[in-house]
């Protein structure tokens, strides 16, 4: 049996989530059913732009891993003269 105490620690507790994910607050007659739609789609707008950044990241590390081995000079391995 939860106390009045613990219903209003829930109801703020919604609401700091709610302005932390930058979900407008429901009306009281909204359903969990709304929020967690809501949820989900904030979570496949993220997921796409997580998406999006390791492309780009992928693509700047293969650009930069082939222009350091383009300024590398070939290695060039010379003999001893012999002292004979």
């Amino acid at each position: 049996m939860s106390s009045p105490l613990d219903g209003r620690i829930r109801r703020l507790a919604r609401e700091e989530a709610a302005a932390l994910l930058d979900i407008t607050p429901t009306a009281d007659g909204s359903t969990d059913a709304d929020q967690v739609a809501a949820l989900d789609l904030k979570v496949t707008e993220l997921t796409g732009i997580v998406e999006r950044l390791n492309a780009r990241l992928d693509a700047l590390e293969k650009t930069t891993s082939q222009t350091d081995q383009e300024a590398r000079p070939a290695a060039r391995r010379t003999r001893k003269a012999t002292g004979e």
